[in-house]
């Protein structure tokens, strides 16, 4: 496994406002490469990296035939060199998994070779019985050399570890056509047929004259009104609302200080903000309850899960149609901000709380 400890700081966790998938960063090359469908219909991702660091991903180019994606970030990392194989893989060779399956930390999953060239609708995969998972897509497949020998990709959803990923020899050739194109901005579609960069929507390749799918592969995923309501008051705060975003519908997550602040839509009915402060202390409690129960922080409220207090406010969907009301509630969702970072730290210093599991203070305790 020593061998393995080298690539997985490379691995990153690449997110969206719909799912997450994985990628794999390429210091010779600058880029993360990952699978199309992991960021189908976006032009930018939230990239984490190992460390924590979250950086904005541009997606530069797409390979819909072969699933494959491009995503360039804004500066160059100090990340580990990684290596590909230069021979194919056997049957019952020896494969590790490596990526963030169901938004968890990283894992690694172990498994063996069942065919090295599976083939379907004219593409190669190996398949293998390495458990894999949504999110572990876009991660690397690797030998016991710590060499990347395909990429994850798929799932028989109603097997058990039947698991598909695309051949090193195709990411191979992705990566010497982009470095023949020569591109570095602007968002790039692969012809189906031809290979050749398509940069804008057009119904037929200019260059081999194929038909393309232009609706599946260039346009971007529309937001719906509650979507775009909640992002335009991230950037009126000066905020990224990708980088916000937690990887599934309608569900944002960032830091304020010490305190979590998290936005989400609950039953298509109230848009939540939700801030978990800090835990119940053993002793002290009267006087904990009296202060909570006070409603010194309207339009908030304090709630509490288990042995948890959080900080909450709740807007009705169907206020937003009004204008007024749509500013009113703009300014308390993110408003609620600033008090949950003062709040957990009075919960802490003045009753004796302890710090919630997701509080930065407790992370860096």
């Amino acid at each position: 496994m020593e061998t393995i400890e080298g690539i997985k700081n490379a691995v990153v966790k690449i997110v969206t406002g719909l799912g997450n998938g994985s990628g794999t960063y390429l210091k010779n090359q600058g880029i993360v490469i990952t699978n199309w469908h992991v960021v189908r219909g976006e032009r930018k991702v939230a990239v984490h990296l190992p460390n924590g660091e979250k950086l904005s991903g541009q997606v530069l180019v797409t390979n819909p035939k072969r699933d494959i994606a491009l995503v360039v970030l804004p500066h160059a990392l100090d990340l580990p060199s990684i290596q590909f194989s230069q021979a194919k893989v056997t049957q019952q060779e020896r494969v590790f998994a490596l990526g963030y399956p169901y938004d968890l930390p990283f894992t690694i999953t172990e498994g063996t070779v069942s065919s090295p060239e599976h083939v379907d609708q004219e593409m190669k995969y190996i398949q293998t019985d390495a458990p894999l998972n949504p999110g572990n897509s876009g991660g690397p497949l690797v030998n016991q050399a710590g060499e990347i020998v395909g990429m994850n990709t798929q799932v028989y959803r109603d097997a058990q570890n039947i698991g598909f990923a695309l051949p090193v020899e195709y990411l191979l050739e992705e990566l010497d056509m982009f470095k023949e194109d020569e591109v570095s901005d602007g968002y790039n579609v692969r012809c189906p047929d031809c290979s050749g960069l398509l940069a804008d929507a057009a119904e037929y390749c200019d260059n081999c004259g194929a038909k393309i799918a232009v609706e599946a592969y260039f346009q971007e995923r529309p937001l719906n009104s509650t979507e775009q309501f909640v992002e335009d008051q991230f950037k009126k705060h000066d905020m990224d609302p990708v980088m916000s975003r937690k990887g599934m519908p309608m569900f944002w997550e960032f830091y304020a200080g010490s305190a979590q602040i998290r936005i989400f839509v609950y039953r298509n009915d109230f848009l939540f903000a939700t801030s978990p402060l800090a835990k119940l202390p053993r002793k002290n409690l009267v006087e904990l309850y009296k202060y909570l129960l006070n409603d010194a922080v309207s339009p908030y409220r304090f709630t509490m899960t288990g042995d948890v207090i959080y900080l909450s406010y709740r807007a009705h969907l169907a206020d937003l149609v009004n204008p007024e009301q749509r500013d009113r509630i703009g300014h308390e969702l993110f408003s609620i901000a600033a008090q949950a970072d003062k709040l957990d730290n009075l919960l802490v210093e003045q009753f004796g709380c302890k710090w919630a599991a997701q509080s930065k203070q407790e992370a860096e305790a």
